[in-house]
């Protein structure tokens, strides 16, 4: 009897494997939304989403650089001259926007992981009240 209980329970995904994949594959604090952790939701959805504009508006900015300089002629319409300029501008090979993609992931893998903590806190928690009851 047990034994088919738990293979029913195998057979649904358990509530930690869905938090932590939808954390890891939708957005960070995606799965917090899920378990109803509002606040912590709303900090890693918050500070990815100010890192990312952050990323997206310095790339910006140096590649409208670049496309002054093709428009002004200082920069020939050859895929390498272009190419140099982004390298030279620091778009292509610049190292904080290496550390922000690294930063991006740890926060990432962070809300994953507590997303998985929290998921499996409430499980104990509710298996304790089915004991006491």
């Amino acid at each position: 009897m047990f034994g088919y209980l738990s293979l029913i329970e195998d057979i649904y995904m358990k509530k930690t494997t869905k938090v932590t994949l939808i954390s890891l594959l939708i957005f960070p604090g995606a799965g917090h939304l899920i378990l109803k952790s509002y606040l912590v939701a709303f900090g890693f959805i918050a500070s990815v989403i100010y890192i990312l504009i952050g990323f997206i508006k310095d790339v910006h900015d140096k590649s409208q650089q670049v496309i002054e300089s093709i428009i002004q002629g200082e920069v020939p319409m050859e895929t390498s001259a272009i190419t140099q300029a982004l390298i030279e501008h620091g778009v292509l090979d610049n190292t904080n926007l290496s550390i922000i993609g690294y930063l991006l992931v740890i926060i990432w893998l962070i809300a994953a992981f507590d997303a998985y903590r929290l998921a499996k806190k409430e499980m104990i928690a509710s298996k304790k009240d089915k004991l006491i009851v």
